[in-house]
Protein backbone atom coordinates (compact mmCIF):
# COMPACT_ATOMS: atom_id res chain seq x y z
CA UNK A 1 0.00 0.00 0.00
CA UNK A 2 1.25 3.36 -0.97
CA UNK A 3 1.78 5.14 2.21
CA UNK A 4 1.92 8.61 0.41
CA UNK A 5 -1.47 9.88 0.16
CA UNK A 6 -1.09 13.02 -1.94
CA UNK A 7 -2.71 12.23 -5.12
CA UNK A 8 -6.06 10.92 -3.30
CA UNK A 9 -6.34 13.80 -0.83
CA UNK A 10 -5.77 16.53 -3.29
CA UNK A 11 -8.43 14.19 -6.14
CA UNK A 12 -10.96 14.45 -3.04
CA UNK A 13 -10.73 18.04 -2.68
CA UNK A 14 -11.21 18.33 -5.84
CA UNK A 15 -14.41 15.75 -6.33
CA UNK A 16 -15.56 17.15 -3.63
CA UNK A 17 -15.28 20.54 -4.17
CA UNK A 18 -13.94 21.19 -0.89
CA UNK A 19 -11.66 24.70 -1.96
CA UNK A 20 -12.50 27.51 -4.60
CA UNK A 21 -10.72 29.63 -6.36
CA UNK A 22 -9.19 32.32 -3.87
CA UNK A 23 -9.92 30.64 -0.63
CA UNK A 24 -7.78 30.98 2.48
CA UNK A 25 -7.43 28.22 4.64
CA UNK A 26 -6.91 28.20 8.66
CA UNK A 27 -6.23 24.83 9.67
CA UNK A 28 -7.38 23.23 12.96
CA UNK A 29 -4.18 21.47 14.41
CA UNK A 30 -4.47 20.32 17.60
CA UNK A 31 -0.34 18.41 18.09
CA UNK A 32 -2.24 15.36 17.26
CA UNK A 33 -0.81 12.92 14.17
CA UNK A 34 -4.17 13.81 12.20
CA UNK A 35 -4.13 17.32 12.30
CA UNK A 36 -0.24 17.26 11.94
CA UNK A 37 -0.75 15.51 8.72
CA UNK A 38 -3.26 17.47 7.41
CA UNK A 39 -1.29 20.09 7.66
CA UNK A 40 1.84 18.40 5.94
CA UNK A 41 -0.57 17.23 3.25
CA UNK A 42 -2.20 20.72 2.69
CA UNK A 43 1.30 22.46 2.31
CA UNK A 44 2.45 20.14 -0.37
CA UNK A 45 -0.68 20.56 -2.15
CA UNK A 46 -0.33 24.23 -2.61
CA UNK A 47 -4.03 24.49 -3.13
CA UNK A 48 -4.68 27.89 -1.26
CA UNK A 49 -2.87 30.21 1.56
CA UNK A 50 -2.81 28.32 5.03
CA UNK A 51 -2.80 29.49 8.40
CA UNK A 52 -2.51 27.66 11.86
CA UNK A 53 -5.19 27.88 14.69
CA UNK A 54 -4.34 25.55 17.89
CA UNK A 55 -6.88 25.52 21.39
CA UNK A 56 -5.13 24.97 24.20
CA UNK A 57 -8.25 23.32 26.32
CA UNK A 58 -6.49 23.59 29.88
CA UNK A 59 -7.49 19.99 30.41
CA UNK A 60 -3.85 18.50 30.27
CA UNK A 61 -0.44 18.80 32.06
CA UNK A 62 1.43 18.50 28.71
CA UNK A 63 -1.37 21.50 26.46
CA UNK A 64 0.98 24.06 27.25
CA UNK A 65 3.58 21.75 25.44
CA UNK A 66 1.71 20.99 22.98
CA UNK A 67 0.44 24.40 22.42
CA UNK A 68 4.42 25.62 21.95
CA UNK A 69 5.25 22.31 19.70
CA UNK A 70 2.26 23.73 17.27
CA UNK A 71 3.67 27.08 17.19
CA UNK A 72 7.37 26.30 16.35
CA UNK A 73 6.04 23.71 13.35
CA UNK A 74 3.93 26.27 11.90
CA UNK A 75 6.61 29.06 12.29
CA UNK A 76 9.05 26.63 10.48
CA UNK A 77 6.80 26.33 7.58
CA UNK A 78 6.50 29.93 7.91
CA UNK A 79 2.93 29.91 8.58
CA UNK A 80 0.97 32.49 10.91
CA UNK A 81 -0.44 30.32 13.88
CA UNK A 82 -3.26 31.41 16.49
CA UNK A 83 -2.95 30.32 19.72
CA UNK A 84 -5.93 30.39 21.75
CA UNK A 85 -6.94 29.40 25.58
CA UNK A 86 -9.92 28.19 26.98
CA UNK A 87 -10.65 26.85 30.44
CA UNK A 88 -12.83 23.85 29.29
CA UNK A 89 -13.81 22.07 32.31
CA UNK A 90 -15.26 25.40 34.36
CA UNK A 91 -16.96 26.40 30.80
CA UNK A 92 -18.95 22.99 30.68
CA UNK A 93 -19.73 23.27 34.91
CA UNK A 94 -21.18 26.65 34.13
CA UNK A 95 -23.31 25.06 31.14
CA UNK A 96 -24.28 22.09 32.27
CA UNK A 97 -22.67 19.82 29.40
CA UNK A 98 -20.28 17.62 28.95
CA UNK A 99 -16.15 18.40 28.51
CA UNK A 100 -16.52 16.17 25.07
CA UNK A 101 -19.70 18.70 24.03
CA UNK A 102 -17.56 21.88 25.61
CA UNK A 103 -14.30 21.20 24.01
CA UNK A 104 -16.78 20.57 20.56
CA UNK A 105 -18.57 23.75 20.87
CA UNK A 106 -15.29 26.22 22.28
CA UNK A 107 -13.36 25.12 19.34
CA UNK A 108 -15.98 25.49 16.51
CA UNK A 109 -16.48 29.07 18.60
CA UNK A 110 -12.98 30.26 18.42
CA UNK A 111 -12.22 28.97 14.91
CA UNK A 112 -14.99 31.08 13.43
CA UNK A 113 -13.74 34.15 15.51
CA UNK A 114 -10.12 33.65 14.10
CA UNK A 115 -11.60 33.36 10.63
CA UNK A 116 -13.65 36.25 11.01
CA UNK A 117 -10.64 38.41 12.41
CA UNK A 118 -7.96 37.38 9.85
CA UNK A 119 -9.53 37.07 6.75
CA UNK A 120 -9.94 32.73 6.31
CA UNK A 121 -12.86 31.40 4.25
CA UNK A 122 -12.54 27.96 5.17
CA UNK A 123 -11.23 26.08 8.18
CA UNK A 124 -9.94 22.74 7.74
CA UNK A 125 -10.58 19.95 10.11
CA UNK A 126 -8.70 16.59 10.90
CA UNK A 127 -11.43 14.08 11.26
CA UNK A 128 -11.44 10.82 9.39
CA UNK A 129 -12.76 7.36 8.19
CA UNK A 130 -12.64 5.73 11.68
CA UNK A 131 -13.76 9.12 13.49
CA UNK A 132 -16.65 8.90 11.08
CA UNK A 133 -17.40 5.29 11.89
CA UNK A 134 -17.57 6.15 15.77
CA UNK A 135 -19.69 8.81 14.98
CA UNK A 136 -22.45 7.18 13.25
CA UNK A 137 -22.26 4.49 16.06
CA UNK A 138 -22.81 6.93 18.37
CA UNK A 139 -25.62 8.79 16.73
CA UNK A 140 -27.11 5.30 16.40
CA UNK A 141 -26.77 4.02 19.97
CA UNK A 142 -28.69 7.47 21.07
CA UNK A 143 -31.32 7.38 18.40
CA UNK A 144 -31.15 8.99 15.39
CA UNK A 145 -32.63 9.62 11.86
CA UNK A 146 -30.83 10.07 8.48
CA UNK A 147 -29.12 13.36 9.24
CA UNK A 148 -27.46 11.27 12.03
CA UNK A 149 -26.64 8.48 10.11
CA UNK A 150 -25.06 10.57 7.60
CA UNK A 151 -22.71 11.36 10.30
CA UNK A 152 -20.23 14.14 9.67
CA UNK A 153 -20.18 15.99 5.91
CA UNK A 154 -16.85 16.30 3.95
CA UNK A 155 -17.89 20.37 4.19
CA UNK A 156 -20.92 22.09 6.11
CA UNK A 157 -20.32 25.95 5.77
CA UNK A 158 -16.68 26.99 5.97
CA UNK A 159 -15.62 23.88 7.70
CA UNK A 160 -13.76 21.13 5.21
CA UNK A 161 -12.68 17.64 6.35
CA UNK A 162 -10.43 16.46 3.60
CA UNK A 163 -9.10 13.79 5.72
CA UNK A 164 -12.77 11.51 5.68
CA UNK A 165 -11.59 9.23 2.98
CA UNK A 166 -8.78 7.67 4.80
CA UNK A 167 -8.55 5.81 7.55
CA UNK A 168 -6.32 6.35 11.07
CA UNK A 169 -3.85 3.38 9.92
CA UNK A 170 -3.27 5.08 6.82
CA UNK A 171 -2.86 8.56 8.66
CA UNK A 172 0.05 6.98 11.11
CA UNK A 173 1.38 5.39 8.14
CA UNK A 174 1.67 8.14 6.12
CA UNK A 175 3.34 10.26 9.44
CA UNK A 176 5.71 7.60 9.48
CA UNK A 177 6.77 7.80 5.80
CA UNK A 178 7.09 11.46 6.19
CA UNK A 179 8.85 11.39 9.53
CA UNK A 180 6.19 14.23 10.70
CA UNK A 181 6.39 14.17 14.58
CA UNK A 182 3.35 14.37 16.32
CA UNK A 183 1.80 14.60 20.11
CA UNK A 184 -0.35 11.41 21.67
CA UNK A 185 -3.13 12.26 23.14
CA UNK A 186 -3.56 10.34 26.25
CA UNK A 187 -7.16 11.56 26.81
CA UNK A 188 -7.65 9.26 23.88
CA UNK A 189 -7.41 5.63 26.02
CA UNK A 190 -9.52 7.31 28.45
CA UNK A 191 -12.42 5.24 28.81
CA UNK A 192 -13.72 8.21 30.75
CA UNK A 193 -15.55 9.77 27.66
CA UNK A 194 -17.92 7.63 25.66
CA UNK A 195 -17.06 7.69 22.03
CA UNK A 196 -13.34 6.31 23.80
CA UNK A 197 -15.55 3.00 25.03
CA UNK A 198 -16.55 2.92 21.23
CA UNK A 199 -13.49 2.87 20.03
CA UNK A 200 -11.50 0.94 22.43
CA UNK A 201 -14.03 -1.56 23.35
CA UNK A 202 -17.49 -1.69 21.19
CA UNK A 203 -15.66 -1.36 17.89
CA UNK A 204 -13.01 -3.77 18.49
CA UNK A 205 -15.62 -7.05 20.07
CA UNK A 206 -17.84 -6.32 17.26
CA UNK A 207 -15.07 -6.35 14.51
CA UNK A 208 -13.38 -9.46 16.09
CA UNK A 209 -16.77 -11.45 16.76
CA UNK A 210 -18.77 -10.32 13.90
CA UNK A 211 -17.50 -8.18 11.03
CA UNK A 212 -14.03 -6.94 10.42
CA UNK A 213 -15.27 -4.32 7.92
CA UNK A 214 -17.32 -3.03 10.76
CA UNK A 215 -15.70 0.32 10.85
CA UNK A 216 -15.62 0.48 7.10
CA UNK A 217 -19.26 -0.47 6.81
CA UNK A 218 -20.44 2.66 9.47
CA UNK A 219 -18.41 5.13 7.24
CA UNK A 220 -20.04 3.92 3.75
CA UNK A 221 -23.04 3.98 5.69
CA UNK A 222 -22.08 7.51 6.54
CA UNK A 223 -21.37 8.24 2.71
CA UNK A 224 -24.74 6.66 1.49
CA UNK A 225 -27.55 8.29 4.25
CA UNK A 226 -25.58 11.11 4.00
CA UNK A 227 -26.23 11.51 -0.13
CA UNK A 228 -29.84 11.08 0.51
CA UNK A 229 -30.38 13.14 3.25
CA UNK A 230 -29.19 16.04 1.00
CA UNK A 231 -31.50 14.87 -1.97
CA UNK A 232 -34.66 14.82 0.48
CA UNK A 233 -33.30 18.31 2.45
CA UNK A 234 -32.85 19.34 -1.08
CA UNK A 235 -36.48 18.85 -1.92
CA UNK A 236 -38.02 20.43 1.28
CA UNK A 237 -36.47 22.98 0.27
CA UNK A 238 -37.97 23.30 -3.33
CA UNK A 239 -41.28 22.89 -1.52
CA UNK A 240 -41.51 25.06 1.05
CA UNK A 241 -42.33 28.57 -0.78
CA UNK A 242 -45.56 26.58 -1.63
CA UNK A 243 -45.90 25.20 1.72
CA UNK A 244 -45.34 28.26 4.46
CA UNK A 245 -45.23 31.81 4.63
CA UNK A 246 -44.15 34.44 7.11
CA UNK A 247 -46.17 36.70 8.92
CA UNK A 248 -45.61 38.15 12.00
CA UNK A 249 -42.06 37.22 12.19
CA UNK A 250 -42.81 33.85 12.17
CA UNK A 251 -43.04 30.77 10.40
CA UNK A 252 -47.00 29.33 8.61
CA UNK A 253 -47.16 26.53 7.53
CA UNK A 254 -50.65 25.52 5.62
CA UNK A 255 -51.93 22.90 6.92
CA UNK A 256 -54.31 21.49 4.35
CA UNK A 257 -51.45 21.22 1.76
CA UNK A 258 -48.62 19.69 4.86
CA UNK A 259 -51.69 17.34 5.42
CA UNK A 260 -51.28 15.79 1.98
CA UNK A 261 -47.27 15.02 2.01
CA UNK A 262 -46.33 11.52 2.61
CA UNK A 263 -45.03 10.44 5.81
CA UNK A 264 -41.52 11.01 5.31
CA UNK A 265 -41.66 14.49 4.01
CA UNK A 266 -44.34 15.40 6.63
CA UNK A 267 -41.18 14.43 9.04
CA UNK A 268 -38.64 16.39 7.15
CA UNK A 269 -40.72 19.60 6.54
CA UNK A 270 -41.17 19.59 10.57
CA UNK A 271 -37.82 19.21 11.27
CA UNK A 272 -36.84 21.95 9.08
CA UNK A 273 -39.52 24.33 10.10
CA UNK A 274 -38.31 23.64 13.57
CA UNK A 275 -34.87 24.19 13.32
CA UNK A 276 -35.50 27.26 11.13
CA UNK A 277 -37.77 28.83 13.94
CA UNK A 278 -34.99 27.55 16.76
CA UNK A 279 -31.96 29.28 14.90
CA UNK A 280 -30.19 26.15 15.36
CA UNK A 281 -29.22 23.06 13.25
CA UNK A 282 -29.86 21.14 16.10
CA UNK A 283 -33.28 18.79 15.40
CA UNK A 284 -36.25 17.80 16.91
CA UNK A 285 -36.34 14.50 18.60
CA UNK A 286 -38.47 11.82 17.52
CA UNK A 287 -40.89 11.92 19.84
CA UNK A 288 -41.53 15.39 19.53
CA UNK A 289 -41.98 14.82 15.96
CA UNK A 290 -44.49 12.44 15.75
CA UNK A 291 -46.61 14.30 19.08
CA UNK A 292 -47.16 16.73 17.04
CA UNK A 293 -47.69 15.24 13.23
CA UNK A 294 -50.83 13.72 15.44
CA UNK A 295 -51.85 17.01 15.96
CA UNK A 296 -51.74 18.84 13.60
CA UNK A 297 -53.54 15.67 11.80
CA UNK A 298 -56.14 14.86 14.41
CA UNK A 299 -56.42 18.07 16.88
CA UNK A 300 -58.21 21.10 15.04
CA UNK A 301 -56.39 24.00 17.60
CA UNK A 302 -54.06 23.08 19.58
CA UNK A 303 -50.63 24.97 21.63
CA UNK A 304 -47.50 22.68 21.91
CA UNK A 305 -44.69 23.35 23.59
CA UNK A 306 -41.12 22.25 22.29
CA UNK A 307 -37.93 23.41 24.13
CA UNK A 308 -37.02 26.63 22.88
CA UNK A 309 -40.30 27.07 20.88
CA UNK A 310 -44.14 27.17 20.93
CA UNK A 311 -45.95 25.84 17.63
CA UNK A 312 -49.90 27.02 17.29
CA UNK A 313 -52.22 24.95 15.62
CA UNK A 314 -55.05 26.56 14.25
CA UNK A 315 -57.96 25.94 11.29
CA UNK A 316 -55.78 26.27 8.00
CA UNK A 317 -52.54 26.70 9.93
CA UNK A 318 -49.84 25.69 12.02
CA UNK A 319 -47.22 28.60 13.48
CA UNK A 320 -44.25 27.81 14.82
CA UNK A 321 -43.32 30.61 17.43
CA UNK A 322 -45.36 33.13 19.24
CA UNK A 323 -46.58 35.99 16.37
CA UNK A 324 -45.88 39.54 17.63
CA UNK A 325 -48.87 41.98 15.94
CA UNK A 326 -48.07 45.51 16.06
CA UNK A 327 -49.27 47.58 18.14
CA UNK A 328 -51.91 50.39 17.92
CA UNK A 329 -54.30 52.36 19.53
CA UNK A 330 -58.30 53.16 19.63
CA UNK A 331 -59.18 56.24 18.60
CA UNK A 332 -62.27 58.20 16.63
CA UNK A 333 -63.23 57.27 13.02
CA UNK A 334 -63.52 60.07 11.15
CA UNK A 335 -66.67 60.06 8.35
CA UNK A 336 -65.26 60.87 5.60
CA UNK A 337 -60.95 59.37 6.23
CA UNK A 338 -58.75 57.29 6.73
CA UNK A 339 -57.13 55.67 9.79
CA UNK A 340 -54.33 53.04 11.00
CA UNK A 341 -54.75 50.02 13.04
CA UNK A 342 -51.66 48.01 13.11
CA UNK A 343 -51.38 45.67 10.01
CA UNK A 344 -54.93 47.44 8.51
CA UNK A 345 -56.09 50.77 7.38
CA UNK A 346 -60.07 51.55 7.89
CA UNK A 347 -61.50 53.87 5.54
CA UNK A 348 -65.04 55.54 5.70
CA UNK A 349 -67.02 57.52 2.74
CA UNK A 350 -70.18 58.27 2.00
CA UNK A 351 -72.02 56.33 -0.92
CA UNK A 352 -74.59 57.86 -3.21
CA UNK A 353 -78.22 56.28 -3.20
CA UNK A 354 -79.76 55.96 -6.34
CA UNK A 355 -81.57 53.42 -8.37
CA UNK A 356 -78.39 51.29 -9.30
CA UNK A 357 -77.10 50.63 -5.86
CA UNK A 358 -75.41 47.78 -4.65
CA UNK A 359 -72.72 46.94 -2.48
CA UNK A 360 -69.71 46.46 -4.00
CA UNK A 361 -68.17 43.57 -1.77
CA UNK A 362 -65.36 45.77 -0.62
CA UNK A 363 -66.16 46.34 2.92
CA UNK A 364 -69.81 47.00 4.29
CA UNK A 365 -72.67 49.35 4.15
CA UNK A 366 -74.22 50.95 6.74
CA UNK A 367 -77.85 53.32 7.07
CA UNK A 368 -75.85 56.52 7.71
CA UNK A 369 -78.41 57.87 9.36
CA UNK A 370 -79.29 54.31 11.15
CA UNK A 371 -76.45 55.32 13.48
CA UNK A 372 -75.31 57.45 16.30
CA UNK A 373 -71.45 59.57 15.56
CA UNK A 374 -69.40 59.84 15.94
CA UNK A 375 -67.58 56.26 15.11
CA UNK A 376 -64.54 55.06 16.96
CA UNK A 377 -62.25 52.21 16.26
CA UNK A 378 -61.17 49.52 19.45
CA UNK A 379 -60.39 46.15 20.74
CA UNK A 380 -62.45 43.54 21.46
CA UNK A 381 -63.77 43.81 24.98
CA UNK A 382 -64.79 41.49 27.62
CA UNK A 383 -68.40 41.09 27.59
CA UNK A 384 -68.50 42.53 23.79
CA UNK A 385 -71.81 41.64 22.12
CA UNK A 386 -73.93 42.30 19.11
CA UNK A 387 -77.20 41.40 17.30
CA UNK A 388 -75.60 40.14 13.62
CA UNK A 389 -76.50 40.93 10.20
CA UNK A 390 -79.66 38.99 9.66
CA UNK A 391 -80.03 37.51 13.65
CA UNK A 392 -82.16 38.29 15.87
CA UNK A 393 -80.64 38.04 19.46
CA UNK A 394 -77.11 39.09 20.43
CA UNK A 395 -74.00 36.89 20.27
CA UNK A 396 -70.90 37.55 22.25
CA UNK A 397 -67.71 38.73 19.88
CA UNK A 398 -65.92 35.78 21.29
CA UNK A 399 -67.73 33.45 20.18
CA UNK A 400 -67.78 35.12 16.97
CA UNK A 401 -64.10 34.90 16.02
CA UNK A 402 -64.52 31.03 17.65
CA UNK A 403 -66.86 30.34 14.82
CA UNK A 404 -64.78 32.29 12.27
CA UNK A 405 -61.88 30.35 13.38
CA UNK A 406 -59.73 33.26 13.98
CA UNK A 407 -56.73 32.27 15.77
CA UNK A 408 -56.64 33.35 19.35
CA UNK A 409 -53.11 35.58 19.10
CA UNK A 410 -55.01 37.71 16.31
CA UNK A 411 -58.48 38.36 18.55
CA UNK A 412 -57.24 41.37 20.05
CA UNK A 413 -55.44 42.47 16.85
CA UNK A 414 -59.08 42.95 14.73
CA UNK A 415 -60.58 46.62 14.99
CA UNK A 416 -63.89 46.99 16.26
CA UNK A 417 -65.88 49.55 14.90
CA UNK A 418 -68.63 51.00 16.88
CA UNK A 419 -70.95 53.94 17.37
CA UNK A 420 -72.00 55.63 20.54
CA UNK A 421 -74.36 52.82 21.01
CA UNK A 422 -73.27 49.02 19.49
CA UNK A 423 -70.99 47.32 18.00
CA UNK A 424 -71.24 47.53 14.18
CA UNK A 425 -68.55 45.60 12.55
CA UNK A 426 -66.00 43.01 13.84
CA UNK A 427 -63.94 43.73 11.29
CA UNK A 428 -63.66 41.11 8.44
CA UNK A 429 -65.63 38.37 10.64
CA UNK A 430 -69.16 39.60 10.99
CA UNK A 431 -71.62 42.56 10.49
CA UNK A 432 -74.46 44.15 12.54
CA UNK A 433 -78.20 44.12 12.01
CA UNK A 434 -77.61 47.88 13.00
CA UNK A 435 -77.82 50.02 10.04
CA UNK A 436 -79.32 47.54 7.49
CA UNK A 437 -79.95 49.70 4.23
CA UNK A 438 -83.49 49.43 3.29
CA UNK A 439 -85.41 51.42 0.36
CA UNK A 440 -85.98 54.07 2.97
CA UNK A 441 -82.25 55.00 3.35
CA UNK A 442 -81.72 58.53 2.18
CA UNK A 443 -77.44 58.03 2.50
CA UNK A 444 -75.08 55.17 2.93
CA UNK A 445 -72.02 54.85 5.02
CA UNK A 446 -69.52 52.48 3.87
CA UNK A 447 -66.76 51.13 5.80
CA UNK A 448 -63.79 49.39 3.86
CA UNK A 449 -61.10 47.40 5.59
CA UNK A 450 -57.57 47.21 3.78
CA UNK A 451 -54.68 45.17 4.85
CA UNK A 452 -51.62 47.25 4.80
CA UNK A 453 -49.29 44.19 3.64
CA UNK A 454 -51.68 43.75 0.28
CA UNK A 455 -51.66 47.39 -0.49
CA UNK A 456 -48.87 48.56 -2.85
CA UNK A 457 -46.49 50.55 -1.86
Amino acid sequence: MNADLLTEFVANIKARQLLEPGDKVLVAVSGGSDSMALLHLLCRAELAPLGVFHLNHRLRPEAEQEAQFVAEYAQKLKLPVYTYESDIKDWAFKQRISVETAAREMRYHLLGECMEKHGFTKAALGHHKDDQAETVLLHLIRGSGLPGLAGMKPKRDRFIRPLLPFTKEQILGYCRAFDITYHQDHSNFSREYERNKLRLELIPLIESKHNPRFRHHLAQLADIAGAEDQELADQVRRMLPELAYGKYGVTHLKRDKFCRLSLAFQRRVLQSLISEARQSPQWASFEHIETLRALILHNDCFTYKLPQLTVIGESNNIVFGEPQTPEWEPGPLPVPGTVSAGDFRIRTEIVALDRDYTCDGQGEDFALDALRLPLVYRRRQPGDAMQVFGGTGKKKIKDLMIEAKIPRYLRDHIPVICDQEDILWVCGVRRSEKGRVTPDTKAILRIILEDVKTLPS
